[in-house]
Parts: C-alpha cells; sequence; structure tokens
C-alpha cells in the first residue's frame, strides 16, 4: 500500500513537471518556435490550386450563421458538403433551407455507426474529386484565408499530413461560457505550438486540414470516439506529420454550460479510457520518438486514471487507518506538492497577467480550480465503467441551454453532491478530520454554483434582447413612420 501510495504521489508530480515544462519552454523559446509562421507565409502556392472540400459535420446542432461565415473563403476552388447526421425534423428542415439557399450537397446515411468518423469516411472513401479536406464542427467559423493559409503549410513541409488551426472562444452568452473561454485562448498557442516542436502534435477534430494523400494511406478515420487522436497516430506511423498553424485564428463556443461541460468531459473521458484500451501496445510499437510516446501519455492517460487515483483516497482514508497506521511524509513535501498543484495555472496566469486585473484573473482561477475539482466523480464514474467494459459514446455537446431552477441544478448533480458527503462522512470516520478530502469535496459541492452560472447573460446579450423589444416611443415611431410612408 505504501510503495502504491507512493507511486501516485510521483505521477501527479509528473503532471505537474508536464505542465511546468512546456509553459516555460513555450515562452523562453517561443520567437524562435514563431519562425515557423513566417516561413509558412512566404511559400507560394502553385498556379493549379489543389481541389478543396470542407465538410461541415452537424448532429441535431446546426449553426446557419458559423456555417455562412466559414464559407466566405478567398479561394476559388472549393466546395462545400453538409454532412448531417441529424434526427430531430426541425435540424433537418433547416439543413435543408441553408442548402437549397447556397446551392450545397448535403449528404446523409441511414445509420450513424462510427460517429463522428463514420459520418466522414461515408462520404470520403473512394472519392477522387478533392486533395484536401476542411474539417468543420457546428459551432466553427473559419477565416476567410483559412485555405489559402493552411495550404502554405502543406507546401512548406511534404511530409505534412495536417494542418491544425489554432482556436479562440467567442460568442459567449453567459457568465459561464464568458467566465471559462478564457482558458481556451491561452491553452491552444501554449501547448500546440510547443507539441509541434518538441511532442506529438494532433488533430484536434476540427478546423484543421487533411490531404487526401494523408487520409489515403491511413484507411479512413478509426471508428473510435477519440477519432482524430487515432487517426493523427495512424498518420504518424505512415510517415505523417500534424502541424500547427498558429496564425490561423477560428473561432469555437464554450461549451454552454456546467451540464454541457461535464457531457463533454465525460465523453473525453470514455474517449481516453477506449484509446488507451486499443493503442497503448501499437503506440509502444510504433517507431514513434520517446518524447512523442511520452506526450502521448502525459496528455491521453491523465484522464482515465482518474479511476486509479480514487485508490489513492481509499489507501489513505480506509486501509490506512483500520490497520491502525499513521501515514507521516516529511513537512517539506508539501512545496513540490502545492507547485505541481498549481502548475497547471501557471500558463492562465502569464498569458492573462497582462490582458486583465488582478482581481479578474483571481476569480477566473479559483473557478477555473473548482471547475476542473468538480469533474473527479464524473471522470471516475466514466473512467471506471470503462475498466468493467462499459463501450464509449460518442456524446454531441450540447449547443443550446435555458434557465436552470436550484431544484433542476441539485437533481442534476445530485451523484456529486452525495459523493462529496460520502467523502466527508469517510475522512471524519477515519481521520477525524476533512483535510484529507476537502480538495474533491468542496468541487463536488460547489457544482450546484457552477451550474446556475449560466443563468446570467453577458452585458451585450441584455444589450442585443433589449434592443429586439422595443419600447412604446419606438414602436409609436415605426407605425408613424410607416403612416408617413
Amino acid at each position: 500500500l505504501l510503495v502504491m501510495n507512493a507511486l501516485f504521489i510521483s505521477y501527479f508530480w509528473l503532471n505537474g513537471v508536464k505542465d511546468l515544462t512546456y509553459v516555460i519552454f513555450y515562452y523562453s523559446e517561443r520567437s524562435r518556435m514563431n519562425k515557423l509562421i513566417s516561413s509558412a507565409r512566404r511559400a507560394k502556392l502553385p498556379e493549379k490550386l489543389p481541389r478543396v472540400t470542407m465538410l461541415y459535420c452537424t448532429a441535431n446542432d446546426f449553426n446557419e450563421h458559423s456555417l455562412e461565415r466559414s464559407l466566405r473563403q478567398k479561394y476559388p476552388n472549393v466546395k462545400t458538403v453538409i454532412l448531417d447526421d441529424s434526427s430531430k425534423p426541425e435540424y433537418i428542415e433547416r439543413v435543408n433551407a441553408f442548402a437549397k439557399k447556397h446551392k450545397i450537397r448535403v449528404v446523409r446515411r441511414d445509420n450513424r455507426e462510427g460517429f463522428k468518423a463514420g459520418n466522414l469516411n461515408n462520404y470520403l472513401k473512394n472519392r477522387r474529386d478533392y486533395d484536401y479536406f476542411v474539417i468543420l464542427d457546428s459551432d466553427e467559423i473559419i477565416p476567410p484565408t483559412f485555405i489559402t493559409s493552411a495550404l502554405r503549410y502543406f507546401i512548406l513541409n511534404k511530409n505534412t499530413g495536417i494542418v491544425q488551426a489554432n482556436h479562440v472562444a467567442t460568442r459567449n452568452r453567459n457568465k459561464f461560457m464568458k467566465l471559462f473561454a478564457k482558458g481556451v485562448d491561452s491553452h491552444w498557442p501554449t501547448y500546440q505550438m510547443t507539441k509541434h516542436h518538441h511532442g506529438f502534435m494532433s488533430l484536434l477534430g476540427h478546423g484543421a486540414m487533411v490531404s487526401r494523400q494523408c487520409y489515403k494511406a491511413v484507411g479512413g478515420f478509426p471508428h473510435v470516439v477519440a477519432e482524430d487522436l487515432c487517426f493523427s497516430i495512424e498518420a504518424r506511423i505512415q510517415g505523417f506529420y500534424v502541424a500547427f498553424a498558429q496564425n490561423i485564428r477560428c473561432q469555437e463556443e464554450y461549451p454552454v454550460d456546467y451540464l454541457a461541460f461535464k457531457k463533454r468531459h465525460s465523453k473525453w473521458t470514455q474517449g481516453n479510457m477506449e484509446f488507451i484500451k486499443t493503442y497503448t501496445s501499437r503506440i509502444a510499437k510504433s517507431n514513434m520518438t520517446w518524447y512523442e510516446k511520452m506526450d502521448i501519455v502525459l496528455f491521453t492517460y491523465n484522464l482515465p486514471l482518474t479511476a486509479f487515483f480514487a485508490l489513492y483516497i481509499v489507501i489513505n482514508l480506509i486501509a490506512l487507518p483500520l490497520m491502525d497506521y499513521r501515514l507521516a511524509y516529511p513537512a517539506w513535501l508539501l512545496i513540490p506538492t502545492i507547485v505541481f498543484l498549481l502548475a497547471p495555472m501557471l500558463n492562465d496566469i502569464i498569458y492573462h497577467a497582462k490582458r486583465q486585473g488582478l482581481i479578474a484573473l483571481t476569480s477566473y482561477l479559483v473557478n477555473s480550480f473548482i471547475l476542473y475539482g468538480s469533474m473527479f466523480f464524473i471522470s471516475l464514474l466514466a473512467s471506471t465503467k470503462s475498466i468493467f467494459g462499459a463501450k464509449a459514446i460518442f456524446h454531441v455537446t450540447p449547443k443550446t441551454t435555458s434557465r436552470i431552477t436550484l431544484g433542476e441544478a441539485l437533481k442534476a448533480n445530485y451523484r456529486e453532491i452525495l459523493f462529496g458527503i460520502s467523502l466527508v462522512v469517510i475522512a471524519m470516520a477515519t481521520t477525524r478530520s476533512i483535510l484529507p478530502v476537502l480538495l474533491i469535496a468542496v468541487p463536488s459541492f460547489l457544482c450546484v454554483y457552477l451550474t446556475t452560472l449560466s443563468n446570467s447573460t453577458t452585458k451585450q446579450r441584455r444589450r442585443k434582447r433589449n434592443n429586439l423589444q422595443p419600447t412604446f416611443i419606438k414602436r409609436a415611431a415605426t407605425q408613424f413612420s410607416s403612416w408617413i410612408l
């Protein structure tokens, strides 16, 4: 039990070392790494422009505004196809109306086998009428120069099979989105640029361009939840690399509320657990470098290992106290533990320190700690189910929300609350202190608070809503103008 306990602590430290290393390296070597951008911008496009197909994937979450803006490409040799997996009639009608208006082809299939991967493969397999394809999610907005900029990365390096663009979170409609969307803006450039140069850069599912040569070599997207990561590994084994284009800034939406965030987190945990079971041996036997393999392990094994981290709690709260054994570590061990506990926040602190005040930054960091701390139970649940054979499911993250009452928030999070209560009761019974479980129990209770954050709309949203509700004077002015005309 003591050896297992030490291994858990060591793995926790290792993840802290990872965050410190990536962040420090990025900010110390940023100017050198950014030379990639200037090199790509100088690359010249061929006279005969490649054929590009934009694939917009949707499943009951169609967003006309996002797709319409993404269509404005400053590139002539492009066509767009909507891959519609929707099952609700209202979304099917909206897709059909949009496609008719913009003269876009819609492709549907009889079943939804293989999730998003199956949807893409259903269209791409055996086709030769494209040289590159772009993957768009329902809330994706790519800049007008996306295609021309991405093509330059392929020209710069002939071994590039995938170009992954940078992302920022926009269109924040409520307090939950506005508060946590900052993490997207700071995470992408730091970690992905470092991965591009000294780790394993992966396709991240959207806002990316893939060459037909790479797709053909891989043989299509694997029918798994984490299809983007698995496709990237298969591409790497075939000799293709993923390039990160930091200068291409796409827009995405942050999960619309806490419940949507929790659903996405559960999907990620299930997908990563499925990935561990199916791809661990393949990675170990591949010709990738040791640091690429290490990068994959540190970033993808983290969420599923939550189930094993639960054993750490069992050992310290139940097993050792029942054996009447008091585990006492030296006080100095608290120093690296605290440092590595705060390590994931270092990048946010550096990135946002000059962009917002101390109070706003502190509020964001505290709330982020609560948000990710509250995900312990859902990660534990998804990991445990996967260990015992539950099949991973691709859940589409909800894109709409409504006002959530306190009762609804309690009902939606009752499992997390019961989990937190159980930890407190066990800790008091065995150690007579709640300190050992404080960092897990408190976020579990505060999930109700996180759920109700989406009830508060942003100032811009309220202003827009108010403008849509004419006052008596506005209505009178409108009627008078109509009478005059």
